[in-house]
């Protein structure tokens, strides 16, 4: 039996980079193990591209090396693994940077410029690419055609259950056959992911002129988002924390339009060709995890993009939303759900 090690320390959308390089992964190794944060397993548990997760305790980044390292041992003692990848430094240190990243005070100029052209799923695969080669041959075991990740989206498989829930989403919210169904992520890992103008754009732009519109609202719901689901005839359906992300992002393929900011919800989106999607871009130019069906809505402020990964930045005047933000202008979302509506 053939097993491979993981290990990767990313949040939900980083873990999203890596399932290409799973997919093919999948078909090379009996069993997958995968060691990191409770992120990757919320991500990735119910995929069936890992077989089991050794999640690290909250406090392992505080412990010294040495304790890390016992920890480690401890529980994988009884597993022998014939290959062991880590992901780590693939996308966070070389394209994105923390706060304590020295680069991350580099000019912005030398920040984009770095990131120019990269394609953040390819990066990840890249990394498997080079880790699996055979020894006879010094060639990578993922570059025959049926495996080879790179140019790939990330696709999952759905469980029956998952489809029967689909199937039947619809019908259990009183949604119309005919209605347009708009998903709006409202928030990501970090308040630089916060839209602070739903309401201008849906409530008084989209809803008000389109009577077949029905918003599903996706993601953590902002204490500073006010509305009351009686409006338009209930026509939005708050899911906000009352659904995992796994069902988040499966529910965005039977959407009709699909709003978000840089987050998880829309790296995994992306596996869904057929569902038209609008990124509100801060701080990265959205490309790097995109396909041609999203429209990427890049943020007006001189400093965006910046490659920085923040909770919080410096805000739009005295308003409590960061500037980036707050410069994406609802009139540019309001015309791009449109051109969506139009289309159908």
């Amino acid at each position: 039996m053939t097993r491979l090690m993981i290990s990767h320390g990313g949040a939900l959308g980083d873990n999203g980079y890596i399932v290409p390089a799973l997919n093919g992964l999948r078909k090379l190794y009996d069993e997958i193990y995968m060691c990191g944060s409770s992120q990757a397993f919320i991500a990735l548990g119910e995929t069936g591209l890992v077989d089991k997760f050794i999640v690290k305790p909250s406090a392992f980044e505080s412990w010294n090396r040495d304790q890390q390292h016992d920890w480690l041992i401890h529980e994988t003692k009884d597993i022998d693994f014939d290959t062991k990848i880590g992901f780590n430094g693939v996308i966070p240190g070389r394209y994105m940077f923390h706060a304590e990243d020295s680069k991350s005070e580099l000019p912005l100029e030398w920040k984009r410029a770095n990131a120019s052209g990269a394609n953040f799923f390819d990066a990840m695969s890249e990394r498997v690419i080079n880790s699996i080669v055979d020894s006879t041959t010094g060639e990578s075991r993922l570059l025959s055609p049926d495996i080879n990740p790179i140019g790939k989206r990330p696709m999952t498989r759905l469980t029956d259950k998952e489809q029967v829930w689909l199937s039947g989403f619809k019908r259990a919210y009183g949604i119309p056959d005919n209605a347009f169904v708009l998903g709006w992520q409202f928030t990501g890992s970090a308040r630089i992911k916060w839209y602070p103008f739903f309401n201008t754009v849906i409530q008084q732009g989209i809803m008000s002129k389109y009577p077949l519109v029905y918003v599903v609202g996706l993601g953590d719901l902002d204490n500073k988002i006010q509305w009351n689901s009686k409006y338009h005839g209930g026509r939005f359906i708050n899911l906000g924390n009352t659904v995992s992300f796994r069902q988040a992002y499966i529910l965005t393929s039977i959407l009709d339009c699909l709003v978000s900011p840089e987050t998880g919800l829309m790296v995994f989106a992306q596996g869904f060709t057929h569902v038209p999607k609008i990124l509100l871009a801060t701080h990265s130019y959205g490309y790097h995890f995109t396909f041609p069906e999203t429209v990427v809505l890049q943020s007006e402020a001189e400093c965006s993009p910046c490659y920085n990964i923040v909770y919080d930045c410096k805000h739009d005047g005295d308003n409590p939303w960061s500037l980036c933000m707050g410069k994406i202008a609802p009139e540019r979302v309001i015309e791009a759900i449109e051109k969506v509506i139009n289309k159908r």
